[in-house]
Parts: C-alpha cells; structure tokens; sequence
C-alpha cells in the first residue's frame, strides 16, 4: 500500500472544485499541497523465476477525490439555484473516481551472465507519479470532477559485465495522453465593472486549442536579482512524451586489500515533447520540444 498524491495539471477551469489543500503546520510540509485521497494505493505483484529469466506481473488501484461546486458554474443545469448572478458554495458534493493500471517487467542473463537484457511496461489511467517523469495523473472535466490522463511507460535496458568494465544502455518513455473538453458555462469576473458573465472555453489538458505560440518568445527578466526569468505568455506546453536515452561505462582499475577504484562516464538525451496547440487565430499544431544532453563523470573508492 502506498499513499502516494495525486499530481494535476489543468488549464482555464473554473474554480469549481477543490482537491485537498496545503500541509498542516508540524504536520506536513506547509509549503507543499495534499490531495484528499479517499484510500492509499493498492499494488500487488507476482515474481516467477523459471530457470531462464526473471519475471514480474503486477497491478495498481488507486483512487482520487475532490468536492464540486456546481453553483460556482452558475449557467449551469446542475445548479437549482434560480437567479444566480455570482458563484455560490450551495449544493457542493463529494466525488471521487477510480484508476490503475498493468504492467510487466522480465529480465534475462546471457553469455554466462555478462549480457543483461531487461523489459518494462506499464500503463493505465491515473499513473503519471510512479515514472521518472512525474507526469501528471489527472485534469479536471468543466463541471469540477477529476478525469484521469492515460499513461504509458516503457524501458529498456542492456548491459554487460566483465571482470574490470560494465558497459549499459537504457532508453525509457513516458506518455500522458490529452484530456480536455469543451465548458459552455465557463464564468468570469469583470475586474472593472465587478459583474460576473460567461465565457465559453476548453478546459483540461493537453487541448489543441490551448495557445503555444508564445513558446518561442523570450521574455524580460521579471526582477533585478538575476534569478528571476520573465514568466512565457500563452505557452501552455503539456507534456505528451517523455523520452531518455542513455550510455556508459564503470572502470575497475584496482582492487585488492587496500580497497577499490572505480572510473565512470554516462551520457545521456532527453527530449521533452508536448501536444501541440494553437496561436491567436485557432489550433495551428504548434508542438514546442525541449531537449538536453548530458555528460556525467564520477571517480569513486570503496573502503576495504
């Protein structure tokens, strides 16, 4: 059982609803928000070891939940309330959803065990916290209830093992897939008149109608300290696919009574692709991509 949090990232909603809050002084993190998570995650998992190979068959449930308010929307049908013209905290309810997901890992030695070959996968619905990524679990529907992001993780490995030198490789991905919808009854504030009126928008994430245009325009520092990068304007950006590849090698050049020496270079790519989204005129399938490549080195002694 893990009583892991939920992560979100949604866009333009109302505030209709309501996941958790910030952690409790001398209790959490006061700095961090939790997720009212009705139960812990539930994972089981089965190992068989047949004589060639390792392999792992395991499953995940778990279980969100937020309070809606159906009259913040006040155009909306759900809300009883006759005349409204302001967002009301009158007829909220509890909701919840469920999700999970499969997957399998095997693994198997060759060459008398100096070729290791490994597998991965995994996928589902509410599932982005448990990879590398941290991508998120879930984005919330117009009317204030939770909707799950599909999810799909894989990974490969190779590796190989001689008396003084390791050699591996690694290629993983992560995917989040679009979850968005239309809200007829979106609500907003006219901040010089004070009067609340309706406009209509997409909601959720990953929407081909959110603005990416604005990617690809540096901004102004926001303050003079030199740490403070001016904020991108309509570069909404939600991940669809995280993917990394990397290579290296650890080198045994001593061992004996006086301890161990050991030599290590890595190099690794990443690429971070989003969906694409719109410019000011409508959805134009503008996709920004981040990308790094990395050079790590290590020299480590082990004691004796």
């Amino acid at each position: 059982m893990e009583n892991a949090q939920g992560t979100i990232t949604t866009h333009n909603n109302d505030a209709n609803f309501l996941l958790g809050e910030a952690g409790a002084s001398n209790t959490y993190n006061t700095t961090s928000n939790y997720t009212a998570n009705p139960s812990p995650d539930i994972i089981a998992k089965v190992a068989f070891d047949p004589g060639f190979g390792h392999y792992e068959v395991y499953g995940l449930v778990d279980r969100f939940a937020d309070r809606i308010f159906p009259c913040y929307q006040f155009a909306s049908s759900t809300c009883s309330i006759t005349g409204l013209t302001a967002p009301s905290a009158a007829n909220a309810y509890n909701s919840s959803k469920e999700g999970g997901g499969f997957g399998a890992n095997a693994r198997w030695n060759f060459a008398n065990k100096h070729v290791v070959f490994g597998l991965h996968g995994f996928g589902g619905s509410g599932i982005g916290r448990y990879g590398a990524a941290q991508l998120s679990d879930l984005s919330i529907s117009p009317n204030g209830s939770v909707h799950l992001i599909k999810n799909l993780q894989g990974l490969e490995t190779l590796e190989w093992h001689g008396k003084k030198l390791d050699i591996y490789s690694y290629v993983g991905a992560e995917y989040a897939g679009r979850s968005y919808a239309y809200d007829p009854n979106l609500v907003v504030l006219n901040a010089t008149t004070g009067v609340w009126s309706v406009a209509p928008g997409y909601v959720g994430y990953g929407s081909p109608n959110f603005r990416n245009d604005g990617c690809y325009v540096e901004q102004a520092p926001s303050a003079n300290s030199g740490f403070a990068p001016g904020s991108l304007a309509h570069c909404t950006g939600d991940s669809r696919a995280v993917i990394e590849g990397t290579a290296g090698f650890w080198y045994t050049f001593y061992s004996g009574p006086k301890g161990r020496f050991r030599f290590g270079s890595q190099y690794s790519y990443v690429t971070r692709q989003t969906w694409s989204g719109a410019n000011s005129s409508g959805p134009a399938g503008i996709s920004p991509e981040g990308l790094d490549g990395m050079v790590f080195t290590s020299f480590r002694y082990y004691l004796p």
